[in-house]
């Protein structure tokens, strides 16, 4: 078995010394290295949590504003599709009433040439009713004279309505 003799009770107390100076001069700098690098690791650890729950309120914030965004875009053009289909009505309704304007007015312009033609004409049929009626008197002739010159204004007329 173990012999215990002068050399092991050396290397026990060698080892003993060597124990405690590791212990005066590795291990407590060592503990107190190993102390600071938990406390920056719980630290970076807070950091992290703290920011990943920032990171979760800004998102859940940028997802409320951005439904904001959307519902108000929506809200615009829904409004201005409304607009748009008021002033479609309000022009068409525009159209439809100067297009009555222009009837209105192109019916009393017709009426007003028309009124025009048949005074016209008026003053013709006498023009020519009094030239006839010159002629018949100038000529004294008998009535088949009279009808060839009715017959003759009556064409004369004729041709002025056609021409």
């Amino acid at each position: 078995m173990v012999e215990i003799n002068g050399t092991l009770i050396v290397q026990f107390i060698n080892f003993f010394i060597l124990v405690a100076i590791l212990a005066k001069f590795a291990f407590k700098p060592l503990q107190k290295v190993m102390e600071a690098r938990r406390n920056k690791i719980e630290g970076d650890l807070a950091n992290a949590q703290a920011a990943l729950e920032s990171a979760e309120a800004t998102k859940k914030e940028y997802e409320e504003h951005l439904a904001n965004a959307r519902k108000e875009a929506q809200a615009i053009v829904e409004n201005a599709a409304k607009k748009a289909e008021s002033n479609t009505q309000a022009q068409i309704k525009e159209l439809r009433e100067q297009l009555v304007r222009e009837k209105e007015e192109a019916r009393r312009d017709i009426e007003r040439e028309r009124e025009k033609a048949l005074q016209q004409i008026r003053e013709d049929m006498i023009t020519l009713s009094v030239a006839v009626a010159g002629k018949i008197v100038a000529k004294n002739i008998d009535s088949q004279a009279n009808m060839d010159l009715i017959k003759e204004a009556i064409d004369k007329l004729d041709s002025k309505a056609i021409g």
